[in-house]
């Protein structure tokens, strides 16, 4: 009697043991993945803030691009990978819901992006985490960030965008690459898209947000340590604003007839200098003075 009564407890205790392991086991599993998807959740948020943000928002409607809100609802993960790393390349091949998003907002391409499977994966659960905190609220609206501005704004805007006046981080002027429809601008540069429709496109909240943190390659490298500040996005928007009304009425400036005086000038001032050292220069070369002088010594 005794004997089964000590088997019992013994099996009860082990009964016990085993379960007390299997749910510590199961708790730390669960911990362990719920570290591994909050991990995969941060490392998505940065990406998505570095690379995203600026076209993108997730339930606060759109920007330049759409609102990824429920966005892997509609499309699988597979065909999101590839569509992120290069809608350029979907668009070239052919696929029909590429081609469709590249219609639908203005053929605006977005940049290729170099990240890996899952790094993506990461920006993606960040996006399904967004938009599950969001369910059931209203999107937020977006406030007009140009909301009483002033002429004062758009011709600060001018003076930022032409050079004339320095960012404030020191900053290359947006004429080093980009050229806008405004005859107050003498001279722009070639290297990037022209911008006097951009406003047109994108909107103030577009605008603003591309020229705050810009998703292209080249803009990241040339302001990472001369980031603009609040107030000059504004005023750059506010003046790309203004281009975008005006350009209609902006002539081209033609400054060749200009460039063909002043090099007409250039030319004759050079030609006058040259006759004049011409006829000021030696004839005869100095040997010939030694023989003539040593000639008449000896005559």
């Amino acid at each position: 009697m005794i004997g089964n009564i000590l088997i019992i407890f013994l099996r009860s205790n082990l009964i016990l043991f085993f379960m007390k392991n299997f749910q510590m086991k199961t708790i730390l599993i669960i911990l362990g993945i719920s570290m591994m998807t909050m991990g995969r959740a941060n490392e998505g948020e940065q990406l998505f803030n570095k690379t995203c943000a600026a076209c993108h928002t997730i339930g606060k409607g759109r920007l330049v691009g759409p609102d990824l809100l429920n966005m892997t609802e509609k499309r699988n993960q597979e065909w999101l990978i590839s569509f992120i790393k290069s809608s350029t390349s979907m668009i070239k091949s052919g696929d029909a819901e590429a081609n469709d998003i590249f219609k639908e907002y203005n053929n605006l391409l977005m940049p290729d992006n170099p990240y890996s499977d899952a790094q993506i994966i990461s920006i993606l659960e960040y996006i399904n985490q967004g938009g599950s905190n969001l369910v059931g609220q209203e999107s937020a609206v977006a406030v007009d960030i140009l909301s009483g501005t002033t002429a004062e704004n758009i011709n600060t805007g001018l003076r930022l965008f032409s050079g004339s006046q320095q960012l404030t981080n020191g900053g290359a002027a947006c004429t080093s690459c980009h050229k806008v429809r405004d005859e107050r601008i003498f001279s722009s540069g070639t290297l990037a898209k022209d911008l006097s429709e951009s406003f047109d496109v994108m909107g103030s909240a577009g605008m603003a947000a591309v020229i705050k943190s810009p998703p292209f390659p080249v803009m990241q490298v040339a302001y990472t340590n001369h980031a603009l500040t609040e107030e000059e996005v504004i005023n750059l928007t506010a003046y790309l604003k203004s281009v975008s009304k005006e350009r209609i009425y902006q002539r081209p400036r033609d400054f060749s007839m200009i460039f063909a005086i002043f090099g007409l000038i250039a030319f004759s001032m050079i030609l006058m200098s040259t006759i004049i050292l011409y006829f000021k220069r030696k004839k005869f070369p100095v040997n010939r003075e030694i023989l003539e002088r040593s000639s008449k010594v000896i005559n």
